[in-house]
């Protein structure tokens, strides 16, 4: 907990607004590599998104350059406090009534950015968690490739231990460029 408090961008998330301390993480991609869509008719969708601070992220990156209509999709298992310009649909993204939902309210509107920060609940077994936390990415790669436009932008959260080697090489085939990084905003002791 005294970490917690003594965090930097725990601080700063609060006094700006932000959900999360991960929001920063978010920023410092968005930010190095330039993946807010640029075009009116993207969307994007945020995997995994409570608390909400990606979504809180991008629903200001939109705003800023005056996108109107929800073009952010929120998924998650539980539930989430409203963000302004973010449809939030609870439920599994697996699952095909929770996709089914989310085609819906793309309405013909292409996914120009997928976001997952996702992390399974952690046992505390090694090999038990790095295979759920590969499960978990695995279905955001499905998912991309059903949902992201060609020429669009994944940002996934994975944890080193574990599958990342065969993830990367999945993730190379489906993607013209795959870069792996470890924001400024991530714990140094974390393994993501």
């Amino acid at each position: 907990m005294n970490r917690q408090l003594q965090d930097p961008y725990v601080k700063l998330a609060k006094s700006e607004q932000f959900r999360a301390r991960s929001s920063f993480k978010l920023i410092e991609l968005i930010d190095k590599h330039r993946l807010v869509p640029k075009s009116a008719d993207m969307c994007v969708v945020d995997c995994g998104a409570a608390p909400g601070g990606w979504s809180q992220v991008i629903a200001r990156r939109f705003e800023a350059k005056a996108y109107g209509g929800e073009r952010i999709i929120a998924v998650d298992l539980m539930d989430m406090q409203p963000i302004p310009g973010v449809h939030f649909i609870q439920g599994d993204f697996l699952e095909q009534s929770v996709k089914d939902q989310v085609q819906d309210a793309l309405a013909g509107r292409r996914v120009g950015l997928l976001l997952s920060d996702m992390a399974p609940s952690f046992t505390g077994h090694h090999s038990t968690d790095a295979a759920r936390t590969m499960n978990l990415c695995e279905g955001v790669l499905a998912f991309a490739h059903q949902f992201l436009a060609c020429g669009g932008n994944l940002v996934l959260k994975f944890f080193m231990g574990g599958g990342e080697a065969e993830l990367r090489r999945a993730l190379k085939e489906s993607f013209d460029r795959v870069a792996v990084e470890k924001p400024d905003a991530s714990r140094k002791q974390s393994s993501e």
